[in-house]
């Protein structure tokens, strides 16, 4: 028998024993898998979206089995899915207040005009890089439907350059709250009431909202008035600003842009 024979028999007699002690300690130190995270697996909706916060639907299940999370984990699951895993589970069902998404701005491009053409990725996170967007509105929707893409369900879509919400699809997963890079989308309560009174505090422009200017603490630095989209700010060098409530839609650019932040 030839040298080489030899190594190559003695190789593959090694590889053999490995190979064996291998699948026998794979069997001896194997942890015996809890069939409860593939009955709950199999109650998930499968989407894969991140929106509970794990990976997927895989690991969003492994976490119920180890208690890290409750019966309620699928945010964008029906109540179905959540008495299901409740029942695998043998827990109390925890009920939770339904909660929509919410867009706080309501200018569309007509409404609010481009200071810019932008000519770049349809897509609102790169379009915010550059001066914030194109919109005059400081604060508002630039336009791109980069929430509509994220929607796991299909919730949202675009209309005249702004996401419109479709409350009976959508399921409360936050996931366009989180990636809208404006933060003028809100979670709320599912009442007509709150979505009377919802308003994003600091970026939505409401009809009924005006600004005025503190005169005693203004220093006439004409920033608001050069800034204004609909020439609302009467101003003249060594003088405080003024703001004419007529012409005011509530756009923030002045009070966000003025420096001793004296507009409110």
């Amino acid at each position: 028998m030839t040298p080489l024979v030899t190594t190559v028999l003695f190789m593959a007699a090694l590889g053999s024993i490995a190979a064996i002690v291998l699948i026998a300690a794979a069997r001896f130190f194997a942890v015996p898998a809890d069939p409860r995270v593939e009955a709950v697996l199999a109650a998930l909706p499968g989407v894969n979206c991140g929106a509970c916060g794990y990976s997927g639907c895989a690991a969003a299940a492994a976490a119920v089995v180890r208690g890290e999370s409750g019966p309620g984990v699928c945010l964008i699951g029906k109540a179905e899915v959540s008495a299901a895993i409740a029942k695998i589970m043998q827990q109390q069902e925890t009920a939770a207040k339904r909660k929509i998404a919410y867009l706080c701005c309501s200018r569309n491009t007509a409404d609010a005009k481009s200071r810019f053409s932008y000519n770049g990725p349809a897509d609102c996170r790169a379009a915010m890089i550059l001066y914030g967007g194109g919109k005059t509105c400081a604060g508002g929707c630039i336009g791109h439907g980069t929430c509509e893409t994220a929607c796991p369900v299909d919730a949202i879509t675009m209309k005249n350059n702004l996401p419109v919400i479709d409350p009976a699809r959508c399921t409360g997963c936050g996931l366009c709250v989180k990636i809208c890079p404006k933060n003028i989308i809100a979670l709320i309560e599912d009442t007509p009431a709150a979505v009377d009174k919802k308003r994003c505090a600091e970026y939505c422009m409401q009809d009924n909202l005006q600004f005025e200017v503190d005169q005693e603490k203004c220093i006439k630095c004409g920033i608001c008035f050069k800034n204004c989209p609909v020439d609302a700010i009467v101003w003249e060098k060594g003088r405080p600003a003024f703001i004419e409530k007529e012409k005011c839609i509530g756009c923030y650019t002045c009070m966000r842009l003025c420096p001793p932040k004296v507009i409110g």
